[in-house]
């Protein structure tokens, strides 16, 4: 099997060719997970020139479904073949991963999921990834070199900026990560708020505070010390733009 990308700014198309058994369930899970960590959490699935699919592969495709979700992302099926269609009919996973009968209309319902999700407040910063760098060699040498890391956005403003960092894969504690985002200490970062525009911002920011989650991370407070004023300017705009929406929805 053989699987082509196409990457959007907001979601990306796995376009699947020939046979998909358990030999190619890895393959698509790693694509999966490398768009995860982008910050891409919306994918459309095109199943047209699937010839055979077994039922390792519909377990990775259901598996795939549920890192989306649990990424605050969707993921749906594109035009399946009919073998693909048949198959997954027959074992009922149409009621839990949403079959599209072509990629136009897969993408449209992408795109009415992330403006819902944009105008109920929820996808704009929250969830969105922030990548972070060092560049004094004492903080760089505890992470093991000079690396990107990589956190996930809470909240952001014209002043300010949340985010939160786990280093339990890399086998550094909260303890130790307080020590890495110190009170004072710079961070260089680069994160998007996509709907403002579509290029990053590349932003230096001075730690307030890092408090640690209940998952072993550490949550970051710090505000910009190098930030353009039309940088500035767009992400007032945005902080007024979000709550006027938000008060707007009902029950709000």
């Amino acid at each position: 099997m053989k699987i082509d990308k196409t990457l959007n700014d907001d979601y990306a198309i796995l376009t699947l060719k020939g046979e998909f058994d358990t030999f190619y369930c890895p393959a698509l899970m790693q694509e999966v997970e490398d768009l995860l960590e982008r910050g891409v959490n919306h994918l459309v699935v095109d199943m047209r020139l699937v010839k055979f699919i077994n039922s390792t592969a519909l377990g990775a495709v259901i598996k795939a479904h549920k890192r989306c979700r649990a990424e605050s992302g969707e993921l749906v099926i594109a035009q399946p073949s009919p073998f693909v269609r048949d198959v997954i009919t027959k074992v009922g996973i149409d009621k839990l991963i949403t079959m599209y009968d072509s990629e136009g209309d897969a993408v449209k319902a992408i795109i009415k999921h992330l403006n819902q999700k944009e105008l109920a407040g929820d996808a704009p910063v929250d969830q969105e990834k922030v990548l972070i760098t060092f560049t004094d060699e004492i903080r760089n040498k505890m992470i093991g070199g000079k690396k990107t890391l990589l956190g996930t956005m809470s909240n952001v403003d014209g002043h300010k900026v949340q985010f939160v960092w786990n280093g339990k894969k890399a086998g550094i504690s909260a303890d130790q990560a307080k020590q890495l985002f110190f009170a004072g200490s710079d961070v260089n970062l680069k994160f998007q708020v996509k709907m403002i525009k579509k290029s990053y911002f590349e932003l230096v920011a001075v730690v307030d505070s890092a408090e640690p989650t209940t998952d072993g991370g550490v949550r970051i407070s710090a505000k910009f010390t190098k930030i353009s004023d039309s940088d500035r300017n767009a992400l007032v705009q945005f902080a007024d733009d979000m709550a006027y929406l938000k008060r707007q929805l009902p029950g709000k």
